[in-house]
């Protein structure tokens, strides 16, 4: 499978809900398989949080593993790329390659750091619009996205309803939590404790590793699953051993989280965390209108739902509040809760477990 990855630049500023813009921007993305002549084959893949645009395939054979839904993309895969035409492009605000902190502001000709506005998922959905544009995509024949992503093909299906065939959306409910923006701001916190943090001014120095070591750890805790936890590293615990009655690692889970703050898991821009992170917490579809179904006024397309009973971070019963709003507009939609042990992580770590549900809802357009 070719991966072909790109960056658009835009010089028309792009307004955002702040009130601000950005006078210019880029847009990093990978593409898979070929637009056909109608423009109708195109697929809108949205990442998540801690994810980028590489979704699918390898750079190089040395690669040590490929894009992260590299199991469902590619000839003969769900998201056959002999059929369909996909789009994963970067959030702005990140540090994948999008304008984001880490970007030089053209102003200044330094980097933004945290001068960079505060950009929300609708900005982001509005900066994907601008790239589909240029690939001359009108519409596309369906958006998909879990958790992080999913709160992006909501913004899609509420500020450009008709852009959308259909729509995917897992794990992710209409808004944010108070537990969410809780643990956002805790997260958040460990990364600007960081002495090397320096205002976000860590550019040309050393980084605030320890801050981000830390986010990395005690964000792990939050998208796995309570249940699984214990029962995969409760034994561990519960063995006889001879104690060192000191503070070292001495449980798996300790030396799990350990290695959760090694290099290879404190790569990303941690400016870049923090702006993705407040995104989240200003994440409100109702917000602005007179309810979640009027925000939704101008979508009809036929919509798929998909959430895990073990996900207690965004629980069926607030994703079926999209589903009840979908279903006073009479639009199609369908709501299914899958059993899976991962909990919510479980449509990054086992993506296959969705294939059933989205091969027969892909058949049906």
């Amino acid at each position: 499978m070719i991966v072909r990855s790109e960056k658009a630049f835009f010089s028309k500023p792009l307004p955002l809900q702040s009130g601000r813009q950005l006078e210019q921007f880029e847009i990093a993305y990978e593409t898979y398989g070929t637009l056909n002549a109608a423009a109708d084959n195109a697929v809108l893949l949205c990442h998540s949080y801690t994810s980028d645009h590489h979704a699918a395939g390898r750079y190089t054979e040395g690669d040590a593993r490929p894009g992260w839904w590299d199991p469902l993309i590619g000839p003969g895969k769900l998201l056959d790329t002999n059929e369909y035409f996909i789009v994963s492009s970067n959030c702005i605000g990140g540090g994948a390659g999008s304008t984001g902190p880490s970007s030089i502001n053209p102003a200044t000709k330094k980097r933004y750091a945290m001068s960079f506005p505060v950009v929300t998922l609708a900005d982001m959905a509005n900066a994907q619009s601008r790239l589909a544009d240029v690939l001359e995509i009108e519409k596309f024949h369906t958006a998909i996205g879990g958790c992080y992503g999913g709160f992006q093909v909501l913004e899609w299906m509420v500020n450009h309803p008709t852009r959308l065939a259909s729509a995917v959306v897992v794990s992710a409910t209409p808004r944010a939590s108070v537990h969410t923006v809780a643990l956002s701001h805790v997260m958040r916190r460990a990364i600007c404790a960081d002495a090397n943090w320096n205002e976000g001014n860590y550019y040309d120095g050393p980084r605030p590793v320890d801050g981000i070591a830390l986010f990395s750890m005690f964000g792990s805790l939050f998208w796995q699953d309570r249940d699984l936890l214990q029962k995969s590293l409760g034994p561990d615990m519960a063995e006889d051993r001879n104690f060192r009655f000191d503070f070292e690692p001495e449980f798996e889970i300790e030396r799990l989280l350990t290695r959760l703050a090694t290099p290879q898991h404190t790569a990303l821009d941690p400016n870049a965390l923090l702006y993705l992170a407040r995104a989240n917490d200003l994440f409100d579809l109702s917000r602005g209108h007179e309810s979640l179904a009027a925000a939704f006024g101008g979508y009809e397309a036929p919509t798929l739902l998909m959430g895990f009973d073990q996900d207690w971070r965004y629980p069926k019963t607030e994703i079926a509040e999209i589903t009840h709003a979908l279903q006073s507009l009479e639009v199609p939609v369908e709501h299914r809760t899958l059993d899976n042990p991962l909990g919510h992580g479980a449509f990054l770590r086992d993506p296959t477990c969705l294939e059933t549900h989205l091969r027969k809802f892909l058949g049906s357009l």
